[in-house]
């Protein structure tokens, strides 16, 4: 897992325009400078340069009131963007857009709410101790967790912005990446009926749009026919890239093909217990409580004609348009 130290990380300036700006980053171990180097085209003299054009970008836009702009978190965006200043700056302005149109799955990332730390310390989502031969970070999810007596869909997104805001600042995260898998055995129809059809479109439209994290594979496990059919709805929307990184597998074993199971919690025929992972990720939630809380300042008008605010997605799936794409079949 990310980072082992244990502090409480300091508020972030959220001045758009500082007198002086936050240059602080992480040293790149040996396979971060390599995958920087050779995969983000990224060096010491490209680094400064996006860093500086990134934050002149956001000292002179009219919608951005309130941002962070220290170098950690514009790094998500750079290395994520492959260093590319269009898309990086569209991304970053998606992310705040997104924000405060969707502030139920955004904001208040608390892990003292008594809903977040119960989801938690459920293991609805948490990452794991170790990281895979490639250096990635591994994310665990146990979908049934989420009882839908008592939970929506915006607790599921919480959780998940919940995990991302303690890793997207990490250099390790945004260099290597992630890997996700999902336990999908407890799915229930009544789980499914939570998800609307403007929540997979604007879901997706997060994921394709406005996520600061490099998705490098996404296995579900277990997976319900019923589920595997809102799966592949939710992919006709999805980017090409994204698409095909997931897979679907039977059972563990299945799984146990394309991932170490040693990575796994011990219940799913890994080393550590699941109480250990989940243990150390609440000690990190609480090492980033103030600074993730701190988020909710952030400031961006939305313009009503914006981009982001249009439904073409719908539109698209309505009429029938989208494309074939490659269908989820069960590996």
């Amino acid at each position: 897992m990310p980072s082992d130290e244990r502090q409480v990380l300091a508020v972030p300036n959220l001045d758009k325009a500082p007198a002086s700006y936050d240059d602080e980053i992480d040293e790149l171990d040996a396979n971060c400078q390599q995958l920087a180097r050779d995969f983000l085209r990224e060096n010491p003299t490209i680094r400064e340069q996006s860093l500086a054009q990134l934050r002149d970008w956001i000292a002179k836009h009219p919608n951005i009131q309130r941002c962070r702009t220290d170098a950690r978190f514009l790094l998500r965006f750079l290395r994520t963007k492959k260093y590319s200043f269009i898309h990086a700056s569209q991304m970053l302005e998606r992310y705040l857009a997104c924000r405060e149109v969707h502030p139920q799955w955004f904001k208040g990332l608390d892990i003292e709410d008594r809903e977040m730390r119960d989801l938690v310390e459920a293991g609805f989502l948490y990452p794991l101790l170790e990281k895979d031969a490639r250096g990635r970070t591994m994310i665990f999810g146990d979908a049934g967790t989420l009882n839908p007596k008592i939970y929506t869909i915006g607790h599921g997104c919480r959780m998940h912005m919940l995990v991302g805001e303690t890793l997207y600042d990490d250099a390790s995260v945004q260099c290597a990446g992630f890997v996700l898998v999902y336990d999908l055995t407890g799915i229930t129809m009544g789980l499914l009926g939570l998800v609307t059809l403007n929540d997979i479109r604007d879901l997706a439209t997060y994921l394709n749009n406005a996520v600061p994290m490099r998705i490098q594979e996404l296995h579900f496990v277990n997976t319900p026919s019923l589920a595997l059919k809102v799966a592949n709805f939710t992919m006709a929307i999805l980017n090409e890239k994204l698409r095909n990184r997931i897979s679907c597998h039977r059972n563990w074993e299945d799984l146990h093909k394309k991932i170490d199971k040693r990575l796994m919690p011990q219940e799913y025929g890994g080393l550590i217990p699941k109480e250990k992972h989940i243990e150390a990720f609440k000690e990190r939630c609480r090492m980033h409580r103030n600074q993730m809380l701190a988020l909710d300042q952030l400031n961006y008008e939305v313009s009503r004609d914006a981009s982001y605010r249009k439904k073409s997605e719908a539109g698209e799936i309505e009429k029938g348009t989208i494309g074939s794409f490659r269908k989820l079949q069960l590996d």
